[in-house]
């Protein structure tokens, strides 16, 4: 029975990441909370079921957490507001509480190796943030570290990275003052897994070991542009879904971005590049970039982007001779 309650949780909680995918800050409108509160009921009504049904049977911590989230679907549903700009602020809050328990869910489902997608919400502040860092990496492989400062710098960074990683699981003050400074760039799910700056880090590290300088440039690049820009663009305006919680326009403005960006970065750095290998090189890399984004379910795309990229860059490089 447990198996199959934990399957049964598997369908409510891919309902409730649509649901919440629905409700993302840059989606939502008050004309659609009628919607939203025919398919949380909908969902209410489900995990009642199920638990009804699962009364027979020893009761499990996925029992627990399923009666945490009825009782957020009973409680919090925000009331009809006259002004909007309240209903809003009303809805977010219930977002936020609903987001708590869908992450805690999918934490429970893992045992049963089940998995459901992390969630991604619009955040402007991470985006600028990623770009920061993008840029700030971009420079100083083009300007300022040498392949050998490259590689200890790198170094550096992933061992700090991994040991605040270690450090929160054991400490939980180190985890709450992390969470208060990052807090305005995580996404839910890194709270209680390994983040997405930890695995950009040691993409960085992978880099620096096995690639020239020259490929790495492109892959901090791709990883800094086009993948804000795809997030931005597939939650605002995506309507073709893929898989994994992407979509047709998302993707498409991920690889023409890679690709403007990393010919831009070519022209710009390495001008004994001619144009037309500088478009292959820059194409080859995006392409594996946004197959990469478009793939990545259990390793994070902060590291899949980039490896990824780098590769498509080094496969036509070596197509045409240049490494």
């Amino acid at each position: 029975m447990t198996y199959a309650l934990a399957l049964d949780s598997q369908d409510i909680a891919l309902e409730l990441h649509s649901l919440l995918e629905e409700l993302d800050p840059s989606r939502w409108r008050a004309e659609l909370t009628a919607a939203f509160r025919s398919r949380l009921d909908e969902v209410e009504d489900r995990v009642a079921a199920l638990l009804e049904k699962s009364k027979c049977h020893p009761r499990t911590e996925l029992a627990g957490r399923l009666s945490e989230l009825l009782e957020v679907l009973r409680a919090s549903t925000p009331a009809a507001r006259v002004h909007a700009a309240e209903l809003r602020a009303d809805w977010m809050a219930f977002r936020s509480q609903l987001v708590d328990a869908y992450e805690s869910l999918s934490i429970d489902l893992k045992p049963w190796s089940i998995h459901v997608p992390s969630l991604r919400p619009t955040n402007y502040a991470r985006n600028l943030y990623h770009l920061a860092n993008g840029v700030t990496a971009l420079l100083l492989i083009e300007l300022v570290l040498r392949p050998p400062a490259l590689v200890l710098t790198a170094a550096a960074l992933a061992a700090l990275a991994w040991s605040l990683e270690l450090g929160r699981r054991h400490s939980r003050r180190l985890q709450k003052v992390l969470m208060v400074i990052f807090a305005r760039v995580m996404h839910p799910h890194e709270r209680m897994r390994v983040n997405s700056a930890t695995w950009y880090v040691t993409a960085l590290l992978v880099l620096a070991l096995s690639s020239p300088p020259l490929v790495c440039a492109l892959a901090v690049t791709i990883l800094a542009l086009a993948d804000p820009a795809a997030a931005i663009v597939g939650r605002r305006w995506g309507r073709i879904p893929l898989i994994n919680g992407r979509s047709l326009e998302g993707s498409v403005t991920f690889f023409v971005v890679g690709l403007v960006s990393s010919f831009a970065v070519i022209s710009l750095f390495h001008t004994g590049i001619g144009v037309g290998p500088a478009l292959l090189v820059a194409a080859g890399a995006s392409v594996l970039a946004a197959l990469a984004e478009l793939v990545s379910k259990r390793i994070d795309d902060n590291f899949t982007i980039p490896v990824s990229a780098a590769a498509g860059a080094t496969l036509i490089l070596g197509l045409l001779g240049r490494i």
